[in-house]
């Protein structure tokens, strides 16, 4: 099977570092792995794979979408396994709960004890003997959990190892499995029991169990396709007193069903998954009399809806400015994602905002066409203020006058006066050239004002 770890959540444990004895058992028993640092993360990248695996995120959370896209993988048959570490969420700064909620399942932020049954001299190493029947724990009698926090868990989660009553806190989860759709979901309170550490894989039969964990969670869970029969079976029975039901033909879905669990059972795995899916949801719709997605017509939106839907996605447009987020497809995700916790599918506004958008293009480049106008104008119009330069070249070819004058008089001159007058020249410049810097700023002030009120006055159609 593909196993793929994670790495796009700041995870402690690396596959090819701090667990590299890790991908050697998982290699030797056939499994092929690789990393997944691609982010954010994607169904399409993620469903190349029959399992992804997260080793201790830290200080890094899951957005909406890939909550969606993680649901949405194991749904459809994959696995998913989560190694957390002592103080839980709160402790690393992550959000694994936001996902694990949808599995009834809590990480919960403590960390755990044992004061008379640990290894290498550390109660934070508890040693757990507390097994329940099942295909992970076969031939495993003792493990060892290193740094570990305790799960909370609904009464459809499997509970797979419990801490001694010496543990504090004592007779506690640390480890669950269940099934959701038709994939599977595995956490464990320590990811460093599995560690390449001294106090890790190598402890009792820590390498036992984690073999066995990904063995069996790499093939789809019968239970799961029992439970969809069951309820098929159900559904059938009361499918029959209102209208008689249909006779099954040799490729209807019921019957593909019973070739994939048979396919299953003599494991001849390979390529089952896609065809459970695909019979899983032809039978769903063929039952419950489900349309086919293409017959699916989404209700004309009303006028006053689609206002009320750009007003909301402007708003979330303005939101997701200040995060500052540069790649337009990541961005286009967020915005996805935001209007459809407010209600709104973004897909079938997207015209009327590309028109507006079209609309606002065009007024801005008259506007902006206005403007220019407006500035060339200023430019030729003339301002009673006395032009600095011809006043200053008046004053300089008089002094110079003055100056040769007195020459040809014999007259002897004056260095210092001579400084003394002509600095006092360029001061006489300065000011009238800072009037009229202070005219042309004001006159543009009242132009941006003005632009702004008959901004504010526009309406959106």
């Amino acid at each position: 099977m593909n196993i793929l770890f994670d790495e796009t959540q700041k995870e402690r444990g690396k596959i090819y570092e701090n667990f590299d004895k890790l991908g050697k058992i998982l290699e030797e028993s056939g499994h092929k792995i690789a990393t997944y640092t691609t982010f954010p993360i994607k169904y399409s990248e993620i469903s190349k794979a029959e399992v992804l695996v997260f080793l201790c995120p830290d200080a890094s959370k899951l957005y909406g979408h890939e909550v969606k896209a993680l649901l949405r993988f194991v749904d459809e048959g994959g696995s998913v396994a989560i190694f957390a570490n002592a103080g839980g969420d709160k402790g690393l700064n992550t959000n694994l709960n936001s996902l694990l909620k949808h599995f009834d399942i809590e990480i919960v932020a403590n960390q755990i004890f044992d004061y008379q049954n640990f290894d290498l001299k550390l109660e934070s190493n508890a040693v757990i003997s507390k097994l329940f029947e099942h295909p992970i724990t076969n031939g495993v009698s003792e493990i060892t959990i290193v740094s570990s926090c305790s799960l909370d868990i609904g009464k459809n989660v499997g509970e797979l190892a419990r801490t001694q009553q010496t543990s504090d806190p004592p007779s506690a989860t640390i480890m669950a499995i269940t099934s959701y759709g038709l994939g599977t979901v595995f956490v464990c309170g320590s990811y460093l029991m599995f560690s390449d550490s001294k106090s890790g894989i190598g402890l009792r039969d820590n390498s036992k169990i984690i073999k066995n964990i990904f063995d069996s969670i790499a093939v789809p869970a019968m239970e799961t396709i029992q439970e969809i029969e069951e309820e098929k079976e159900k559904e059938v029975i009361v499918e029959e007193i209102e209208e008689p039901v249909k006779e099954i033909s040799i490729d209807s879905p019921i019957q593909k069903l019973d070739m994939v669990k048979e396919a299953l059972e003599k494991e001849e795995t390979d390529n089952i998954k896609a065809e459970v899916i695909k019979a899983m949801k032809t039978l769903k719709d063929e039952i419950t009399h489900k349309k086919p997605e293409e017959e699916v017509i989404e209700a004309k939106l009303q006028k006053e809806d689609i206002y009320e839907a750009i007003a909301v996605i402007q708003e979330l447009e303005k939101d997701i400015e200040l995060l500052k987020v540069d790649d337009p497809g990541y961005r286009d995700i967020l915005l996805t994602d935001m209007a459809r916790r407010r209600g709104i599918d973004y897909t079938q506004i997207m015209p009327y905002m590309e028109k507006l958008r079209e609309k606002e293009t065009r007024k801005k480049g008259r506007l902006e066409e206005k403007i220019e106008e407006e500035e060339a104008a200023i430019a030729v119009e003339s301002i009673p203020t006395p032009t600095p330069v011809n006043q200053f070249e008046k004053e300089l070819l008089l002094f110079d006058e003055q100056l040769d004058e007195k020459k040809s008089a014999g007259i002897q001159i004056d260095s210092g006066q001579i400084a003394a007058d002509l600095i006092q020249s360029i001061k006489e410049l300065k000011n009238s050239v800072d009037v009229l810097s202070a005219n042309l700023i004001h006159l543009l002030s009242e132009i941006v004002l003005e632009i702004k009120e008959s901004k504010g006055k526009r309406k959106l159609f």
